[in-house]
């Protein structure tokens, strides 16, 4: 999955009308990249969170890049992710960490990949 993101952000780098969402896949590889480096030494994430920290980061970064109004979305994808991390701790899926960890790997990777690609 990770190589197919990368290959799917370097496609739609190339087209000018899709190249934000280039900015969306390579943060999605980066994340999963930085899942599997901590898959490795043994910490868990919730890669539900990350998927959804991904698109509140994602947001977050429009919103800054082109000035526009997207409060109403940001806001809902919190919202939305808190309701998905209430129900991995619900159903025992996820330690607290893990949920916690998960969202804020997947926030930090479009800001990072904005801010360094």
């Amino acid at each position: 999955m990770t190589i197919l993101f990368f290959f799917l952000a370097n496609t739609l780098k190339g087209i000018p009308n899709l190249s934000d969402l280039g900015l969306l896949f390579d943060a999605t590889t980066l994340g999963l990249v930085i899942v599997y480096i901590l898959f490795r030494f043994k910490v868990k994430i919730s890669i539900h969170l990350g998927s959804l920290g991904i698109i509140t980061g994602f947001f977050f970064v429009i919103d800054f890049l082109y000035l526009q109004n997207l409060s109403i979305v940001i806001i809902g994808a919190f919202l939305l992710s808190g309701l998905l991390a209430s129900s991995r701790l619900h159903l025992k899926a996820h330690k607290q960490t893990e949920v916690y960890l998960g969202f804020i790997i997947g926030f930090i990777s479009p800001i990072i990949v904005f801010c360094f690609l």
